[in-house]
C-alpha cells in the first residue's frame, strides 16, 4: 500500500500542476461586458433569492402579501423554529390584513405557503431578532411597492407617525435593514 501511495502521490502531483496551468491561465481575462454580466446575474440572484435562504434559515413556511391584482408586497418567513405557531399566527390573518389594508387604501391578499417565500423585484429586507421567547431570525423582504405603499402607511395605522423611511421603521422595532438596491430603497 505504501508503494501504491508514493508511486500515485507524484502522479497526481503532477497531473494537478498541469490541470491547474490551463485552468488558471493568466492570459485569460473577464472583458468589461464580462463583469457586467457576471454582476447582472449575481443582483438577479440575490433579489430572487428568499430572504430566510441567504441567511442560512430553514424556512418551514411563510406569506406573502400583494396588492390584488397588482404587485407584491413583501414575504415574511418563519424557520422550523416557529413551526408551533403556525395555526395561531394563521388563525385570522387574512382578516387582519384586509383590515390593515381598508386602512391605507390598498386591497392585501394573503398567500400562504409551505416552505421559503421569494419576491419579484426584491429592494430591502428587514430581520426581526424574534418574537414570543423564539429566538430565530424573521426575516422579511420587501419590494419597492411593499416600501412605500404598505410599510409606513401601516405603522401610521398604527398611531406611529413619526417614521422618515422604512429603515427607521425596521430599527424601532430592533430589525436590522438591509438595502439591496441604493437607487430605490426607502433609507
Amino acid at each position: 500500500m505504501k508503494t501504491k501511495l508514493n508511486y500515485l502521490l507524484p502522479i497526481l502531483m503532477i497531473g494537478m500542476t498541469a490541470f491547474q496551468c490551463d485552468l488558471f491561465d493568466p492570459k485569460s481575462k473577464i472583458t468589461n461586458n464580462e463583469l457586467v454580466e457576471i454582476v447582472t446575474l449575481q443582483q438577479l440572484n440575490t433579489n430572487s433569492m428568499s430572504e430566510g435562504q441567504k441567511l442560512g434559515l430553514t424556512i418551514a413556511y411563510s406569506h406573502r402579501f400583494s396588492v390584488k391584482n397588482g404587485p407584491q408586497l413583501f414575504c415574511r418567513e418563519y424557520s422550523t423554529a416557529y413551526l408551533e405557531k403556525q395555526a395561531e399566527w394563521e388563525l385570522n390573518i387574512e382578516q387582519t390584513y384586509a383590515t390593515i389594508g381598508n386602512a391605507i387604501g390598498i386591497d392585501i391578499v394573503v398567500e400562504r405557503i409551505n416552505g421559503p417565500c421569494a419576491i419579484n423585484n426584491k429592494i430591502s429586507a428587514c430581520h426581526y431578532d424574534g418574537v414570543d421567547g423564539i429566538n430565530d431570525l424573521i426575516p422579511y423582504a420587501y419590494s419597492t411597492e411593499g416600501e412605500h405603499q404598505y410599510l409606513i402607511p401601516a405603522y401610521i395605522y398604527y398611531g406611529i407617525t413619526n417614521l422618515k423611511n422604512a429603515k427607521e421603521a425596521c430599527e424601532g422595532y430592533n430589525g436590522t435593514y438591509v438595502c439591496y438596491d441604493p437607487n430605490k430603497c426607502w433609507q
